[in-house]
């Protein structure tokens, strides 16, 4: 009996000591902590905004662990998660989206033995701010007489509940009419995010401003944009010269008193036509030469869409473009670049020259330009490209003729490219000839001949006379 009781007595405890051991491991860990990052002003969080939450958990937790915020409301699932592998605080970032002006907790689970902590205290998530909305003129510039639209549009795509409205002013302010005046309202419906005005025949100068207004969770918020001018401008044009000269540079137009330079896309195949409006406005001659530069451009006017046919860059409908992945446009006129000059070297100047079948025939090149960059020389005969030279502004291009020369009209032009797509016009053209004279003995007996038969001309002339 004594050894049974000792059994049972022995049983009991170890029974109770495996209850104690699953009572602790069900016990909930120490909670983390949350809050919101320092950066973050919880008085003005604005709608859709990004809202960094930190949460920390205990040192004396084990890893690696799952760290998880939830929603205060609905703690069974996760909002954010992420595996922490170690000691360090676990930064979620929120979209302050409406459904989420709520409030959240954190927590974790150790992952190896499956434990899982207590929840944190809560913070609250309120939305009191909006982003202010956008605004921009289409075209960005434009001439007087021409049309623009101001638009206002939402910070996002998703907005719903909104109403944009737009004022305007007339400029100059003057007093007692410095106010901004309602223009009209929209309400956005699902899937809209904007508002547009137009105007025609402008040739006043008006600020423009849009208001914009979200009814969120029972209230209204309120944004407004930053003031906005649509000023009608003469938009000359001039070239930016990497050199002295006024008919060759990039193009560049201004835009109250400050010069702006051209964009141009790579979706739009328009800049010989530009570049001929360019160098007509100027009065610089027809277009030799251009090129897009490459590269993004600050300060930018939008991308000029001509036709060729118009006389000043303002003449063409200027497109709004937010990136100018061609740069601006490189011109070079015919007044920068004019026709190079073809002479006949030891020779005097002539439009032609007879030449002997073996004799050679010298003929130089030379072109005159600001532009000091190397470009190319190109000898003619008959319109057809006979031979190409490099060679820079100023610089005398040769070529011998030997032998037997072909006959023909020699000229050159100049091309700033190595293919000879856009050049300037020709030179003056020389013709050369073939001419050969008989021999000396041949000539002399000509002469003779020639001598006689005058003489005999003249007597029978005198033997009429006398009979």
């Amino acid at each position: 009996m004594g050894l049974h009781k000792l059994t049972v007595m022995c049983s009991v405890l170890c029974l109770a000591a495996f209850a104690v051991q699953l009572a602790e491991s069900q016990e909930l860990l120490q909670a983390p902590t949350l809050r919101f990052a320092v950066d973050v002003n919880q008085s003005a969080v604005k709608l859709y905004s990004a809202v960094p939450v930190v949460c920390t958990i205990p040192d004396t937790a084990r890893r690696p662990a799952e760290v998880h915020l939830s929603l205060a409301a609905n703690t069974s699932s996760a909002v954010l998660s992420f595996t922490l592998t170690i000691q360090s605080p676990v930064i979620f970032t929120l979209n302050a989206r409406p459904d989420f002006e709520t409030a959240f907790v954190c927590w974790y689970r150790i992952i190896r033995t499956k434990e899982q902590s207590q929840f944190s205290e809560p913070i609250n998530i309120v939305i009191s701010a909006l982003s202010d909305p956008l605004v921009v003129l289409i075209p960005p510039v434009f001439p007087v007489g021409a049309k623009y639209t101001f638009q206002c549009e939402t910070p996002l795509i998703g907005y719903t509940n909104t109403t944009l409205s737009v004022y305007d002013r007339l400029l100059p302010l003057r007093s007692g009419n410095n106010s901004f005046k309602y223009v009209g309202s929209r309400v956005l419906n699902p899937g809209e995010w904007g508002a547009a005005i137009t105007r025609t025949n402008t040739g006043e100068t008006y600020e423009f401003l849009c208001e914009m207004e979200v009814f969120l969770n029972g209230r209204a918020l309120r944004s407004r944009s930053k003031p906005i001018a649509a000023m009608p401008e003469e938009l000359p044009v001039r070239l930016v010269p990497k050199d002295p000269g006024t008919c060759y540079g990039d193009a560049y137009v201004r835009v109250r008193d400050d010069w702006r330079p051209l964009c141009f896309v790579s979706k739009f195949d328009n800049t010989l036509n530009t570049a001929k409006v360019v160098c007509k406005e100027l009065g610089c001659g027809p277009v030799v030469d251009y090129r897009t530069l490459g590269g993004a451009l600050y300060n930018s006017v939008g991308t000029p869409n001509c036709t060729g046919n118009e006389k000043k860059i303002s003449e063409c409908p200027i497109s709004s473009e937010r990136s100018c992945d061609q740069g601006t446009l490189n011109v070079i006129c015919s007044e920068a670049l004019p026709p190079p000059t073809l002479s006949l070297s030891e020779r005097d100047t002539a439009s032609w020259v007879y030449v002997r079948t073996e004799e050679s025939v010298t003929l130089e090149c030379i072109f005159q330009s600001s532009i000091h960059e190397f470009a190319y020389i190109t000898l003619t005969r008959d319109g057809n490209d006979l031979y190409t030279r490099r060679t820079l502004p100023g610089s005398r291009v040769t070529w011998i003729l030997h032998n037997t020369v072909t006959e023909g009209k020699y000229a050159c032009y100049v091309h700033t490219r190595e293919f000879k797509v856009y050049r300037t016009e020709s030179s003056n053209v020389i013709g050369i000839y073939i001419y050969d004279p008989p021999p000396a003995g041949a000539v002399a007996a000509g002469v003779i001949t020639t001598i006689i038969g005058v003489i005999i001309l003249a007597l029978l002339c005198i033997y009429r006379t006398s009979e």
